[in-house]
């Protein structure tokens, strides 16, 4: 059995950045900003959103964070501003978690209202360098980017992440603990 994770606490934050993260809720501004999300062609392209993407399907998925969580399936955090916790910027997540070989993967998205302003790699270092402490202890952290998504290479680099090589269509890229770019190659 996979062993269940956590939400930060603390809640990750970076003030200078003006970005802070907290889990889903089921109002209607998050539900809207996840539909909304998964109608995005660019996000879509970097990820795989449902056949059903309604409001009511949307909600369903929020509502099932503590179930990935408590699974140690998945984290899932909403990227907002530190003024307003409201506003759903985006998200940044960890899944595929190793804790064998102490590794996850990273994934992140920002709404197109907000793309374009400095907060997607803000966001992404917070996680990255929360896995590489405790509970988690990662020795990896590392994320699939289109080649065609060079704003996603920009935001990996940015926050301290090192492309590795490509696989099955895609770049990875790579960061180890205290934000040092990853190894050469994913680690055992």
């Amino acid at each position: 059995m996979t062993p269940g994770l956590a939400l930060p606490d603390p809640a990750l934050a970076d003030a200078v950045a003006g970005v802070a993260l907290r889990p889903w809720r089921a109002t209607t501004g998050d539900v809207a900003a996840l539909v909304a999300a998964w109608s995005d062609p660019e996000v879509a392209a970097g990820s795989l959103p449902p056949e059903d993407r309604s409001p009511a399907s949307a909600e369903a998925w929020i509502l099932g964070a503590p179930a990935r969580l408590a699974s140690g399936l998945a984290l899932d955090l909403v990227i907002v501003t530190v003024d307003d916790d409201d506003l759903v910027l985006g998200e940044v997540g960890l899944r595929n978690i190793d804790r064998v070989r102490r590794r996850g993967e990273i994934g992140w998205w920002i709404a197109a209202a907000h793309r374009g302003r400095g907060r997607s790699a803000p966001a992404v270092a917070l996680v990255a360098a929360w896995a590489a402490g405790p509970p988690l202890r990662l020795r990896q952290v590392w994320a699939r980017i289109s080649p065609a998504n060079p704003a996603s290479a920009a935001v990996a680099r940015r926050a301290g992440f090192r492309r590795l090589g490509a696989a099955a269509g895609t770049e990875i890229w790579s960061r180890s603990p205290e934000g040092r770019p990853g190894a050469a190659t994913l680690l055992p």
